[in-house]
């Protein structure tokens, strides 16, 4: 068995924990994992070009299909939980049934496991018995093999390039902060001549000048610092309203089927690590690269002073990196699985809030919080062990540099009393030696928080680098549309694994014709109006507004001439007619109460203690199913679209108010294309298509 199950693999690189972005990308994470260990430098971004994950789910197979396209040669097995011991690691095992895991290392005891939704695991053989299938997938490089650098990874840089005349502002602030820190050089010199040339002599007169001399460098520094504050201050505000600015305006530009693979959570969570990045450089940055040079000035005005001296100091900050170093893997570790677990639960919270109703009517409350709570208690466990890690720094810190500040006095009463220093050079020495090791412990620090930054700009870049949708305006006119749409050869389905929802689908809308769209549920209706509505891009096929080729006429012009009500649909938080007009700068009351009354909600709205002025409360909390339908299809209306869709826009409706709102829409000349599964609607349309049976043909 051991002959049969062994690979001949040679390690080359420690394993990497990538944590997964969308719902069902835990195979694509550990296909990351996988290919960072052998040498590729590779993200999720990377792998999702390489083959987009399904929000179903990946199978074993497609896992193999992406790793042999980076040329790893694979095998599946199916192997039982003793033979795990004699899997080459790192492995990819199927876990639970519904997701994939890394397996690291087999211990005696237990097995590591590198999990894309948890992090680092070690679990017991009963825990791998409980949630192994049994099913593992080897990799090892192919005879072709050559490692890939992933070009879309974010760093500081990135973010600083893309504001506006910050090199300069940045520039101004490291001379004013190198300002304030050379007239912090200059007082131990203050000091060493007080000592030598005032004490040691009684010279009163030498003394005010040195009184003099540091009132004006203590007045200089204060009004340095205060002009850097300021300006920090002004930085940092500028640098969140920019970056907040630009990554909403580039969230809303993304493709809709981005926001179907994420968690809203952790979209939010992404969005949030701005003010870390922001602060990263409007502080930390510049004051790396001064602490960085005012460690290099230090050390040169101290070995001018005694270079015996320095090297002890040296050897302390040496011993305090080396330990820094070594620890910093488990601090990384820690830190991303802290940042996903709090996303994670914020998803949770979210999610919790939306679904309110369903979780009181089925009395599931104590089940809602103990999933948001273990996923809480997840996150500040990892909180927990970073918050040890920095206070183990704290007392290394102490511990060493209170040693080496004993040997280092030692040390220099030796020199004093051999007259190699004075006193004041002595006291000077101190002084710099506490200012290189605060110097030096700081660049040390944030040396490795910049290291530990790169967490979160992946996981903005993550965002940063979705291509936006295509919403070109082509070369159509819009304002000459008259609404004829058609569809030709239309294939369409989530994922290359799966089947087609849409299989060649052709179908003609004529100028101002209603047609019904029928078919059992999920045989693709509402996936056919998002297609035809150019919010999902199809496989292959084409679509047509009046003989113009929808890619020619440019997805932004047609988008001014269609409106929908989906069933996604929601009100925002605003007043009834900001909902209506969708908060246009322009109104057209008349227009508004036109529209009303054909969505039949004219006269509830003006029952309305505020009328149309009513806020509508959060995705319209305040009104009843349908009284949020009927103002969703006065939104459509206000429009003046040439064509409509309606998805079960009137579902949610009462008999009466349903009739005479079919009989509304049916006067307008304009082309409708509705689905729908009640008779009355279904009647009043002009043609009925049966998508269950297209598909067919």
């Amino acid at each position: 068995m051991k002959n049969i199950l062994n690979f001949s693999l040679k390690k080359s690189n420690k394993l990497p924990i990538i944590f997964q972005n969308e719902i069902a990308e835990c195979g694509h994470a550990c296909v990351v994992m996988i290919s960072n260990y052998w040498g590729h430098d590779l993200n999720l971004s990377s792998i999702r070009n390489i083959s987009r994950p399904s929000i179903k789910g990946i199978n074993m197979f497609d896992l193999t299909h992406v790793l042999q396209s980076l040329n790893f040669k694979t095998r599946a097995i199916r192997i039982d939980l003793e033979d795990l011991k004699f899997i080459r690691c790192p492995a990819i095992l199927h876990w639970n049934m519904n997701h994939f895991v890394v397996l690291k290392e087999v211990k005696k005891n237990h097995v590591i496991i590198h999990d894309p939704a948890i992090g680092i695991r070690h679990c017991t053989f009963s825990e791998v018995s409980k949630f192994f299938t049994g099913i593992v997938l080897e990799a090892e490089k192919g005879v072709n093999f050559q490692k890939v650098i992933a070009n879309n990874k974010l760093t500081l840089l990135h973010f600083m390039k893309m504001i506006a005349g910050i090199n300069k502002f940045i520039i101004f602030l490291i001379l004013l902060s190198l300002t304030i820190e050379v007239l912090a050089l200059i007082n131990p010199l203050l000091l060493q001549y007080v000592m030598d040339n005032v004490i040691n002599t009684n010279n009163l007169n030498n003394l005010y000048i040195i009184v003099c001399a540091f009132l004006i460098f203590v007045l200089l520094q204060s009004i340095i610092e205060y002009s850097r504050s300021y300006s920090v201050n002004y930085l940092t505000t500028y640098l969140t309203e920019q970056f907040s600015a630009n990554l909403i305006k580039h969230l809303l530009k993304l493709p809709l089927d981005f926001f179907f693979h994420r968690y809203k959570g952790d979209i939010q969570a992404k969005f949030q690590t701005i003010d870390q990045v922001q602060r990263k450089i409007s502080t930390e940055f510049i004051n790396t690269i001064l602490d960085g040079l005012m460690v290099i000035i230090n050390l040169v005005v101290m070995v001018i002073y005694s270079l015996k001296l320095t090297l002890i100091t040296c050897c302390s900050l040496l011993l305090y990196l080396i330990i820094r170093y070594l620890s910093y893997q488990s601090l990384k570790n820690q830190t991303e699985n802290s940042v996903v677990q709090h996303a994670k639960a914020a998803s949770i919270f979210l999610e919790t809030l939306q679904g309110i109703m369903p979780i009181k009517t089925f009395a599931k409350e104590h089940v809602r919080f103990n999933i948001w709570y273990n996923n809480y208690i997840q996150a500040l466990n990892a909180d927990i062990i970073i918050s040890r890690l920095n206070t183990f720094y704290n007392i290394i810190n102490q511990l060493l540099f209170q040693i080496d500040h004993i040997v280092i006095i030692c040390a220099g009463i030796m020199l004093t009393l051999e007259n190699r220093f004075s006193t004041g050079m002595l006291v000077a020495f101190l002084a710099y030696r506490l200012l290189l090791i605060n110097k030096a412990s700081s660049f040390i620090r944030y040396a490795f928080d910049y290291k530990l930054i790169t967490i979160q700009l992946n996981r903005l870049g993550d965002l940063i680098f979705q291509q936006p949708e295509v919403v070109a305006e082509g070369a159509g006119r819009y304002e000459l549309m008259q609404g004829r749409l058609e569809i030709r050869n239309i294939n369409f389905r989530y994922h290359i694994s799966d089947p087609y929802i849409l299989k060649n689908i052709s179908l003609t809308v004529n100028v101002g014709e209603k047609i019904a769209i029928i078919g059992p549920s999920g045989c693709g209706k509402s996936t056919l109006l998002k297609v035809m509505m150019g919010l999902l891009v199809p496989e292959g096929g084409e679509i047509y507004l009046d003989d113009i080729n929808l890619k020619h006429f440019g997805l932004k012009n047609y988008r001014q001439l269609t409106a929908s009500v989906m069933q996604e649909d929601c009100l925002l938080t605003g007043s009834i007619l900001e909902n209506i007009t969708f908060f246009n700068d322009e109104i057209d009351i008349n227009y508004v109460y036109e529209v009303a009354k054909l969505a039949c909600i004219h006269e509830a709205i003006l029952k309305l203690p505020m009328q149309y002025e009513t806020q509508v409360g959060e995705m319209g909390s305040i009104f009843s199913g349908g009284q949020k339908q009927r103002i969703l299809l006065a939104r459509a209306l206000y429009k003046r679209p040439r064509i409509l869709f309606l998805d079960e826009a009137t579902s949610h409706l009462d008999a009466r108010n349903e009739l005479a709102i079919n009989q509304s829409l049916k006067a307008l000349e304009i082309t409708q294309i509705i689905i729908a599964h009640r008779q009355e609607t279904i009647a009043m349309a002009d043609r009925v298509v049966d998508l269950s049976k297209l598909n067919k043909e």
